[in-house]
């Protein structure tokens, strides 16, 4: 692994201001949400019990797949609309305060009266990157269409999903598809009964494992060419360390993204960051080769430091350093 120099500042002004051109384009994002406490020991427990470490580093920030996605276009100057659903309690309001302090317009999303909000606490060992992840839901029920009012699409150029509301997103999808709005949907694991999400995406990511397991094969080339067969126009599929391979359905070609080495820290939220990076690469026109460097190389810099959101280059800066 080889160390990278750390930016200063949040989105540089240079990047914000050739966004799109002098159009500022407009994100939904819809999905997780939650609040991470993230603590870094010497090691991890082994299965036993009565151990006590010293955290040596130790951070509280907003996570979940579809708000760090839509924080890190916010930080890069895109306008932004999240929709989730937490409690009522105190983190409830936190969570809504990680998104709402970045920019990102909270106005739609749902307080659910006396739930417990969701929670994760991840361990992460110093030098080695490892990590546990201990997880709830709370209380909070899942987002119903019925909770949706597909007039948040309105004005909106993308629409951004992590499959992790169904019911709620797949009408948003729909709708989205309707009106000429691109739809981005990132697969997280464990998903199931996708096939409509995958339908209604224009375009898909999902992990290596997911994708073999959802398309039946695994051979990369293989592999994406039937991920298009189920309905996305563009396909990404990401391989942690060993980068990503993309696919679009218009020249059949599989492009390659050999990774970006960094001096690992924690690869939470790496994921979520390059589902941002993705669609802020869309949203720019961007050529398919150059989104998938772009969001590998901001995807592997978010790995330097705890959290997916502790390191969000400027995109001046994952270009500079892309090249």
């Amino acid at each position: 692994m080889k160390s990278i120099a750390r930016p200063g500042g949040s989105a540089a002004s240079e990047s914000i201001s050739i966004l799109c051109g002098a159009k500022k384009m407009r994100v939904l994002s819809v999905g997780g949400c939650t609040l991470d406490h993230i603590g870094v020991v010497a090691r991890l427990f082994e299965a036993s019990v009565n151990q006590t470490a010293e955290m040596s580093k130790f951070s509280v920030q907003g996570g979940g797949c579809a708000a760090t996605a839509v924080v890190a276009l916010a930080r890069w100057g895109v306008e932004t609309r999240f929709v989730g659903k937490v409690g009522d309690d105190t983190r409830g309001n936190v969570i809504r305060m990680t998104l709402a302090d970045e920019g990102v317009d909270t106005f739609e999303m749902i307080r659910e009266t006396g739930a417990v909000s969701q929670f994760r606490f991840i361990t992460v060992e110093n030098g080695s990157g490892r990590k546990r992840t201990l997880f709830t839901p709370g209380s909070v029920s899942p987002l119903t269409a019925d909770e949706v009012d597909v007039a948040i699409l309105n004005d909106i150029d993308l629409l951004m999903v992590d499959g992790t509301e169904k019911e709620a997103q797949l009408k948003l999808m729909v709708e989205a598809r309707k009106r000429g709005i691109t739809v981005v949907y990132e697969a997280k694991r464990n998903q199931r009964n996708v096939e409509e999400l995958v339908a209604n995406a224009d375009v898909f990511l999902a992990s290596e494992r997911f994708a073999s397991q959802f398309a039946g094969v695994g051979r990369l080339e293989k592999l994406c060419e039937v991920l298009l067969e189920r309905g996305p126009s563009r396909v990404i599929v990401m391989m942690g360390d060993e980068g990503a391979v993309g696919m679009e359905r218009e020249s059949g070609e599989l492009i390659r993204q050999p990774p970006h080495e960094v001096e690992l820290v924690n690869t939470t939220g790496a994921g979520d960051v390059f589902l941002g990076a993705t669609a802020y690469g869309i949203l720019n026109d961007w050529d398919f080769a150059r989104i998938l460097r772009f969001a590998n190389t901001a995807a592997a810099l978010s790995c330097t430091d705890i959290g997916g959101r502790s390191a969000l280059y400027s995109v001046e800066d994952i270009e500079r350093v892309a090249k």
